[in-house]
């Protein structure tokens, strides 16, 4: 196989890899349009099926690894988090307390605002709209 041959199989499997780890879509245009032009060398080269399989199992191989990465990352914080938190006593002093944590900043922001009633009230638009009112023949009372 000429090295040609090899750098397209290499390009398009590691472009495989790169959709299926970022979990891009397909039918995002830059992506169609890079694929498309893998294709057509491949075509040129008569190794369509080679690049097409390339491609297909590099995006699988990235796709796993995402997944497995994820996985990896979920285990490692739940096992920090599950980790006994262990109080030194000095001999000297009884009281002895953790520090508290205080929250943050963007804690206490993001607190604020989902206690704001702004979050459950319409937009002032929706009054002023008239197709939003109920039908009079469906009002009671009225």
């Amino acid at each position: 196989m000429t090295d040609e041959r090899k750098a397209l199989l290499k390009e398009a499997y590691q472009f495989g890899y790169f959709v299926g780890f970022r979990g891009h879509s397909e039918w995002a245009e830059w992506v169609r349009q890079k694929r498309e032009e893998l294709y057509q060398r491949a075509e040129e080269l008569g190794i369509y099926e080679l690049v097409k399989d390339a491609y297909r199992k590099g995006k699988e191989l990235g796709k796993r690894e995402k997944e497995e990465k994820l996985y990896e990352g979920l285990v490692a914080r739940v096992e920090k988090e599950e980790e006994p938190r262990v109080r030194k006593i000095s001999p000297h002093r009884v009281e002895a307390k953790l520090p508290e944590e205080t929250p943050s900043k963007i804690e206490r922001d993001y607190v604020e605002f989902l206690q704001s009633t702004k979050l459950t009230m319409p937009p002032e638009l929706l009054d002023s709209l008239k197709h939003l009112e109920l039908p009079k023949m469906l009002r009671l009372g009225e």
